[in-house]
């Protein structure tokens, strides 16, 4: 049995009565439905598929956890995730650079599905990318200093997406 959204009603507000509840517009209602749908939905997992050569098919994704609005999060879309990592990958082609990705946990996910032995480290503030063992940092970008001795100048290329930025 599906779970039942919550009924939305709009109310007009008549601006010289202060006591009224605020209204939503009628485009602020339709996204706010939308947003609702889309919330009760269950995220799809795509599985991403190469084409032998390392690079990642136009039609294939990388699965990640799903979006937290409330943390700001927008994941790259597959484009604009396989251009960055193609560039990053471009940088680190003819020597050992290490890589750390602040806060884009889409290009830490792409770069490791082209190249599995990239050094890549992914400092986010979301604990659910935990699941990418000693390849995940806590990170606080409202702390930026504050990272494990062991990752202080150790990076040559730094990508950073910080939210609300």
């Amino acid at each position: 049995m599906e779970p039942q959204l919550p009924t939305i009603k709009n109310v007009f507000v008549n601006e010289t009565d202060d006591d009224d509840p605020p209204a939503l517009s009628s485009h602020a209602l339709a996204a706010l439905k939308e947003f609702l749908e889309e919330q009760r939905q269950s995220p799809a997992n795509h599985e991403t598929a190469e084409n032998g050569e390392g690079t990642l098919e136009p039609e294939s994704e990388v699965a990640l956890v799903t979006e937290d609005w409330r943390l700001s999060q927008f994941w790259y879309d597959p484009e604009t995730a396989r251009t960055l990592s193609q560039e990053v990958l471009s940088l680190c082609s003819h020597s050992n650079y290490k890589v750390a990705c602040i806060a884009c946990p889409t290009l830490y996910a792409y770069l490791k599905k082209i190249d599995p032995n990239i050094s890549v480290q992914l400092l986010e503030y979301d604990k659910r990318f935990e699941q990418y063992g000693s390849d995940f940092t806590f990170y606080d970008y409202n702390q930026p200093e504050d990272l494990p001795l062991e990752l202080k100048h150790t990076y040559q290329v730094v990508i950073a997406d910080p939210p609300y930025l």
